[in-house]
């Protein structure tokens, strides 16, 4: 139910007849329960792995080895985290002008989507954080509330076509992410798994160029992208997964014993996911197990001197110009609010500005 939870909660300000009949927020149910269990789980095993790993390499040794990457590779890992954030503004540009907001202008879009991902990549709890952000910018824009929650449904729904894309191709052509598993597990696992990954993708694509239906959700409706609109998606988060897992490589390029370029995408989208099911803040520790994990032949030292300067690159450098764009737009609203206040002989209310 947490669509129909972010539209209570990011309408509450605006407490309209709109919005009145709207039912209460629903209490946690076994759902809820599991998922939190599920967090727990992986930062019980995250923080397992750690203090193995914490066994087995020391932090001189990851300081030396961030001391030694080369200055040309942290300035193309940086580019290719501008890009990766540049081609994320086309989350908000496919879901805004799917659901018919063609008039907001790029400049909004990309302060909307900086910003709500910065927020989420290092806060964790996309829906509350990088939701709240997108509310305060798009409300302002004459969006109702629950397409707010449909902007949020399309992004996520855009990244997940990505993460899904680039595993399955990922696996059946560079299939060695279960090598450190191989004893365990039947030759082949990855080619199958991404046969059935890309057929999954190929699946939905077809539905989706052949619905013409309104998809109901609850007791909300919307239309479902279209097959081309789903191309865009896959095209969308597959060139930002690679541009950002392409931004980890290019700091590991040093690194001895790390794998092919594809079977790192994979290994990275995998991180990815494991960082959002553990709900810690931007995944910290549950990132760095897996990275660390699915690349037993790799150099733990240099491994996490990488994903350290990743960090730094990705979530740190960038959640700090969000939160002073964040403030930015905050003060130019509060400003406006107090001058139209003014023009119609009222009190300034910052109540007003979404």
């Amino acid at each position: 139910m947490w669509l129909e939870e972010l539209v209570l909660g990011v309408s509450a300000n605006e407490a309209t007849a709109e919005t009145a009949v709207l039912t209460p927020k629903p209490k946690a149910n076994w759902k809820t329960w599991i998922g939190a269990l599920l967090g727990l789980v992986v930062l019980g095993l995250a923080a397992w792995g750690l203090k193995k790993i914490s066994g087995q390499v020391t932090l001189a040794d990851v300081l030396a080895e961030i001391e030694a990457t080369p200055t040309h590779l942290i300035v193309a890992a940086a580019v290719s985290t501008f890009l990766s954030y540049v081609v994320l503004v086309g989350y908000d540009w496919f879901a805004t002008r799917h659901l018919g907001y063609n008039h907001i202008r790029w400049p909004t879009l990309a302060a909307a989507s900086f910003s709500s991902f910065t927020m989420s990549h290092t806060l964790g709890l996309t829906v509350l954080t990088g939701g709240t952000v997108r509310y305060r910018i798009y409300t302002r824009e004459g969006v109702k509330p629950v397409d707010i929650a449909m902007i949020i449904l399309l992004c996520g729904w855009t990244f997940w076509l990505g993460i899904i894309f680039v595993a399955g191709i990922g696996l059946i052509v560079s299939p060695g992410l279960a090598e450190p598993i191989r004893a365990w597990v039947p030759s082949g696992l990855e080619e199958w798994t991404g046969v059935l990954l890309l057929a999954g993708v190929v699946l939905y694509t077809i539905i989706a160029s052949l619905w013409r239906g309104d998809l109901r959700i609850w007791r909300y409706r919307f239309a479902l992208p279209n097959g081309k609109e789903t191309l865009q998606q896959i095209a969308i988060g597959t060139i930002d997964l690679a541009l950002a897992g392409g931004a980890l490589y290019i700091l590991l390029l040093p690194v001895a014993g790390i794998p092919d370029l594809l079977t790192f995408l994979v290994i990275y989208a995998v991180a990815m996911v494991t960082g959002a099911l553990a709900h810690a803040p931007g995944g910290l520790g549950v990132f760095e197990l897996v990275i660390v994990g699915l690349m037993p032949e790799a150099d733990k030292a240099g491994v996490l001197a990488a994903v350290a300067l990743f960090r730094l690159l990705y979530t740190f450098i960038p959640f700090a110009l969000g939160a002073g764009l964040i403030a930015v737009l905050e003060a130019r609203a509060l400003k406006s609010a107090r001058a139209a206040a003014l023009a119609g002989g009222g009190p300034a209310s910052t109540a007003s500005t979404h």
